[in-house]
């Protein structure tokens, strides 16, 4: 009777969705990529990912920031794959590494998310979207559409986007590949948006050595204001470092190939402001004794980073009759008229969950050594990194660990 009941509620569910959504999914694919075996990651794609982690971070900011360069990196790769001429020659100049061609770099972005794509000790999920206006899908070329399925594994869908199912439709994807993190990405669509590209990576990992609950006491954090905050306490052997200008300490998730790195700068916040210096903080670490003080955290973060990506040199894709699209369509003036990224993150005794998504609106064209303490009890600078790569998937620079968002 069990089985019948639930078979009818499923049944119910599926005509229910069937009638109020007017999503056309065109792809049989899930949004993830996965490799039946290990492929090596050139370490130039990982400088560049890196790289971009200090290029777009605001070390003046006086509020909390926390993103993933990593999945910046791959929604941007998305769009640049409908990019011609110029438009297409600042998006290489910005994500593919010198030392490889571009059928090389297709096949290290295939690479970069089967790799990280894993559930077991620590849980990596990267997934890939691509939503089109309903209108406009049959001036999409097909090749776009295959290489985002190919080298992404993007899920593909066109829907109506005046319709309110479509907004929920695009933010409840966002909210299942992000475990329920991020909820409603989007607040409305544009009349001239003809597609979404979209990103999201969610992590969640235990660590190797939890801390007890029971340590955990009160304390204050000396942010812009002072505030109590929870501070979870732990003595146990770390690799540290310790010089004049900072301290830091790498604590290991379950597995010990990811691992939070914490900087607590002894002048300034943010004392790691390029990705050579953070591998040589790693390198130079040793195991020593630390009794840790580590503020409990759940934060969010957002932000438009169209400004900083310019900056960088992709201003051809930003500009309205000055971008290059060809090889997405032929059909329409496009051009990105917004890259919303949005975090985060939640640290407590047991562990870490972070997760982070990318938004890339493409729109037509309109009219318009012994023993240490170390106390985290000012801003301070995190890297969540995949230890065997060196590779970050998030970063952040802490001021409030009392913030929500």
């Amino acid at each position: 009777m069990k089985k019948q009941i639930l078979s009818f509620m499923c049944s119910a569910m599926l005509l229910s969705a069937c009638t109020t959504s007017s999503i056309h999914k065109l792809s049989n694919t899930t949004g993830s990529l996965s490799l039946k075996e290990a492929a090596i990651l050139d370490a130039g794609l990982v400088q560049n990912i890196n790289d971009l982690a200090f290029l777009i971070q605001d070390e003046s900011s006086d509020k909390n920031v926390f993103m993933s360069s990593l999945s910046i990196y791959v929604a941007l790769a998305m769009a640049s794959h409908g990019t011609a001429g110029n438009t297409y020659k600042q998006f290489a100049d910005l994500l593919i590494p010198a030392n490889i061609d571009q059928a090389g770099w297709f096949d290290q972005l295939r690479a970069l998310q089967g790799n990280l794509n894993v559930q077991d000790p620590v849980i990596i999920k990267l997934a890939n979207s691509l939503w089109m206006r309903e209108d406009f899908k049959d001036k999409v070329k097909p090749a776009f559409l295959q290489r985002n399925q190919d080298y992404f594994g993007a899920m593909i869908a066109a829907m109506d986007f005046a319709k309110d199912s479509a907004l929920d439709e695009i933010n409840g994807w966002v909210e299942k590949n992000t475990n329920n993190l991020i909820k409603k990405t989007l607040d409305k669509i544009d009349p001239s948006t003809v597609m979404f590209l979209i990103n999201t990576i969610y992590f969640k990992a235990d660590w190797l050595n939890q801390f007890d609950k029971a340590e955990t006491k009160d304390g204050i954090f000396h942010g812009k204001t002072d505030v109590t905050v929870s501070y979870m306490n732990q003595t146990s052997s770390f690799n540290y470092y310790e010089d004049d200008a900072m301290q830091a300490i790498l604590l290991p998730y379950k597995g010990n190939k990811t691992g939070m790195v914490v900087v607590l700068g002894k002048d300034e916040t943010a004392p790691i402001t390029t990705s050579d210096m953070l591998n040589r903080l790693l390198d130079d670490m040793q195991s020593a004794s630390v009794t840790l003080k580590l503020p409990k955290v759940d934060l969010a973060t957002k932000e438009i980073l169209n400004d900083k990506l310019i900056a960088m040199g992709l201003s051809d894709a930003f500009t309205g009759g000055g971008a290059d699209f060809s090889e997405l369509s032929e059909d329409g003036d496009l051009y990105i008229a917004e890259v919303l990224h949005k975090a985060r993150l939640m640290i407590d005794e047991k562990g870490t969950e972070a997760a982070a998504v990318t938004v890339i609106d493409i729109r037509e064209t309109s009219i318009e050594i012994g023993d240490y303490e170390m106390t985290v009890d000012r801003p301070y600078q995190i890297f969540i990194v995949d230890l065997e790569n060196k590779l970050i998937l998030f970063n952040g620079i802490i001021q409030d660990v009392s913030a929500k968002e």
